[in-house]
């Protein structure tokens, strides 16, 4: 026999409880709590004057002010007519300037305003012959102008005026470079490079292409304006600018120096301009502004407009009608026999038995013509009647009846028996035996 199961104390099976519940209430706050180190950057990965996150151009935007430009914000998608003289600048947008966007950027550009522009895909890229870029070695941009080449370290000019600077941070801060040096993509002239090119900053490569070193940032002119062209957004944000050793805030100076230099005018350009709305800024359309947008201004969506006007077309052709179509009136016209019936009543109605009796004697005249081959040659009822005698003697009778019906009005049902005697006569005239 075996022993009865003792159960466990109340009091005792309560604490364990609780502290379960403390253990992890402790474990969740300490993992909300805790920060995540994934070994790279976090934040706003846009390249917008707007935001101070690591992968910002705040820093920029603020550098420029302190050395006496004019930075401004653009919020709209279009620029003004008269805008030559200012430095237009496009880091990498997330929305692609459209086509109409990138014509009028470059029609400035062209008469006189200056670029600064970070790689990236679009029209503008391919306007400038330069095309999309890919952070792989040897990638072909656009018509075979540039190529981009592996990464390197940026060459810093000025690092000795940096001092003694702690940076020590950078070992404790965000490792986006594991070995705390510069990666930054480098560009190289396919062909020959275009009249009045110049390099404002290069990077050190490791594999020893041209020289180990190969340049950053190139600017070139157009027309009268001036283009700047960085291969890597990363030489402009707030992470990489704030570093002095590095050097990339002297190459972001250079590079607003260059695209600032000989306007149409005289002097330098100091208004600067960053392109904020295809950051995601200001006024950006709806839904359907969007839709509207896109059908107006992309060849695409001219295309689309005209496959729905076609598909509208086709529907109009081929679906069913509102209102069903409307037939023709068809008159229906009465039969020999059914006028013949309605002309007796009609004559019946009025009396007019002379009439109806000369109708009818008519009628026997042309069909017994037309069946003796119009030997009987009679001009008048009266002749016909009398050749009718003699033709056929038996119908007297019949013959003086239709007489006189023809002279004067005679009974409804008098009428009927001239109408039997005009038969019997036709009759007789028409089956009587023919002789020359």
């Amino acid at each position: 026999m075996t022993d009865p199961v003792v159960a466990e104390p109340r009091p005792r099976r309560r604490r364990r409880r609780i502290a379960f519940a403390v253990v992890a209430t402790a474990i969740v706050v300490v993992a909300l709590l805790t920060p995540e180190d994934t070994g790279g950057r976090t934040g706003d990965a846009r390249l917008t004057s707007r935001s101070t996150a690591p992968q910002g151009a705040a820093a920029l935007y603020a550098l420029a002010g302190r050395l006496g430009w004019q930075p401004t914000q653009r919020l709209t998608d279009s620029i003004p007519l008269g805008d030559t003289t200012s430095v237009h600048l496009v880091l990498d947008p997330p929305i692609t300037p459209s086509a109409t966007e990138t014509h009028e950027i470059l029609d400035r550009v062209r008469r006189g305003a200056a670029l600064v522009f970070v790689l990236g895909g679009g029209p503008l890229a391919d306007s400038l012959g330069l095309g999309s870029t890919v952070p792989r070695a040897g990638t072909v941009i656009g018509a075979a102008q540039l190529i981009v080449g592996s990464s390197g370290t940026l060459v810093a000019a000025d690092a000795d005026s940096c001092g003694d600077r702690d940076e020590s941070w950078l070992s404790a801060g965000l490792p986006f470079w594991p070995d705390r040096q510069t990666h930054i993509l480098a560009l190289r002239w396919r062909g020959q490079e275009p009249a009045g090119s110049r390099t404002l900053a290069t990077v050190r490569t490791v594999s020893g292409i041209a020289g180990n070193e190969l340049p950053a940032v190139i600017g070139f002119p157009l027309e009268r304006g001036r283009v700047v062209v960085a291969a890597d957004p990363d030489l402009l944000r707030n992470d990489v600018l704030r570093v002095c050793r590095w050097g990339a805030d002297v190459a972001a100076v250079r590079m607003l120096e260059y695209a600032s230099a000989d306007a149409p005018g005289g002097g330098p350009r100091r208004r600067l301009v960053f392109d904020e709305y295809h950051q995601g800024y200001g006024d950006q359309p709806g839904t359907v502004r969007g839709i509207v947008t896109y059908l107006r201004r992309t060849a695409s969506g001219h295309l689309v407009l005209q496959l729905a006007a076609a598909g509208l077309l086709l529907l109009f052709a081929i679906g069913p009608r509102l209102l069903p179509p409307r037939a023709a009136e068809r008159i229906e016209r009465r039969s020999p026999l059914e006028h013949v019936d309605a002309l007796a009543r009609a004559y019946r109605a009025v009396g007019a038995t002379r009439t109806a009796t000369t109708r009818l004697v008519h009628g026997v005249r042309r069909r017994v013509d037309r069946s003796l081959g119009s030997r009987g040659a009679a001009t008048t009822d009266d002749a016909f009647l009398t050749w009718a005698r003699e033709r056929v003697p038996a119908r007297s009778g019949d013959i003086d009846l239709v007489r006189q019906a023809l002279e004067r009005p005679v009974p409804r049902r008098q009428l009927e028996d001239v109408g039997q005697a005009l038969r019997r006569l036709e009759t007789s005239l028409t089956s009587f035996p023919r002789s020359s």
